[in-house]
């Protein structure tokens, strides 16, 4: 990930967007209070409250990335390209969306207004960072990628600059493109903030006891539900999670589009399961929204270690731990139940991109 690599490059760390009790509108409350420890700096209280539009705080923030910093790559921690996308922060905390919390777990794409002495930009989060201990005192919570650090003014010192930053939240209009990335027409696509459409938006539905096995890829079990190795990483077994929870779900072309990733729908097609699994890992924001197309240009080119999709415009499936998430037995006989869930065997991926989430 883009800002772990910054602390094993460079030592000093990538020290990433923390923040948050009430993220956007009025009462919608996310994260820890004010207060608590910040995930994993042992530092001062990591729990940053942001007032109304037009008011804002004082925090610790580091810079990363950039030639003289090419330990921590060029791309976010949900596969964005930052060097396309240079309005980018991280946020600290941990090594995946669901520990990298110093801001109390912003939604991906938060937008928020960082200010450095006279200048000031709008910054959407596309990333996260381990973080480390206070910066003057203050709690470090956030990483500005390096060309957004330039727009404000700040030297670039090849990824080792510190100091404090004032954050706040934007007036709402200032939300994000979904993703980053291109939508169907390749227009932009704008969303009310997350927190204001559903206080789920706060972190990815939380799915707990998934069954686990020895074996180093997943298995099926009985019902259809599937176990996940041991060993594999946190983010796997929330989709294998996440995965779990709609099982056996109808298919119904069109279905699960318009409810927010964090609810259960009646019914699923491909796209939309596909969507579920990946935000039960936090790997997108809880009002994604797309069809099969679109994730053609998800995360990084070609398959990953452990999860992988296969995409195209007319459908989408993908392997998790080894085991297919499909909406159909498209592998004949032998290859699970026929509707949507977990399938044991390997389809004909022709005609289809491959695509995987940074670092998986």
């Amino acid at each position: 990930m883009t800002g772990v690599g910054i602390i094993l490059a460079a030592g000093l760390g990538a020290a990433m967007l923390a923040l948050i009790t009430s993220v956007f509108g009025q009462g919608d409350e996310c994260g820890p209070p004010v207060g608590a420890s910040a995930a994993g700096d042992g530092g001062p209280a990591g729990g940053i409250v942001l007032g109304p539009a037009g008011t804002g705080q004082l925090v610790g923030a580091t810079e990363y990335g950039g030639p003289g910093d090419p330990g921590s790559g060029v791309f976010g921690s949900s596969g964005a390209n930052l060097l396309e996308l240079p309005d980018s922060y991280a946020e600290l905390g941990g090594t995946s969306f669901q520990t990298a919390t110093a801001m109390g777990g912003l939604p991906y794409l938060t937008p928020l207004r960082i200010t450095w002495e006279t200048r000031s930009a709008i910054a959407y989060k596309r990333d996260i960072g381990l973080g480390g201990g206070p910066i003057d005192g203050l709690p470090r919570v956030l990483d500005l990628w390096w060309q957004l650090a330039s727009r404000l003014g700040i030297p670039y010192e090849d990824g080792l600059w510190s100091g404090p930053v004032r954050i706040e939240r934007p007036p709402d209009a200032g939300a994000g493109n979904v993703l980053g990335q291109a939508a169907q027409s390749a227009a932009t696509q704008t969303a009310a903030p997350a927190a204001a459409q559903d206080p789920g938006a706060c972190a990815p539905a939380a799915v707990e006891g998934v069954p686990v096995t020895t074996a180093d890829r997943a298995q099926l079990l009985s019902g259809g539900l599937a176990a996940a190795p041991a060993g594999a990483p946190a983010a796997v077994k929330d989709i294998i999670a996440a995965g779990n929870q709609i099982a056996g779900r109808p298919y119904l072309l069109g279905g699960g589009h318009g409810v927010p990733l964090s609810e259960v729908a009646p019914a699923y097609d491909c796209s939309s399961s596909v969507e579920h699994l990946l935000y039960g890992a936090g790997l997108l924001p809880v009002g994604y929204d797309a069809p099969s197309g679109t994730l053609e240009s998800f995360g990084q080119p070609g398959p990953g270690r452990w999860v992988t999709l296969y995409a195209n415009p007319d459908h989408v499936f993908m392997y998790v731990a080894g085991l297919r998430w499909d909406t159909h037995n498209a592998a004949g006989a032998g290859d699970g139940s026929t509707g949507i869930g977990w399938h044991p065997l390997i389809r004909n991926s022709a005609g289809f991109v491959a695509r995987h989430p940074a670092g998986l």
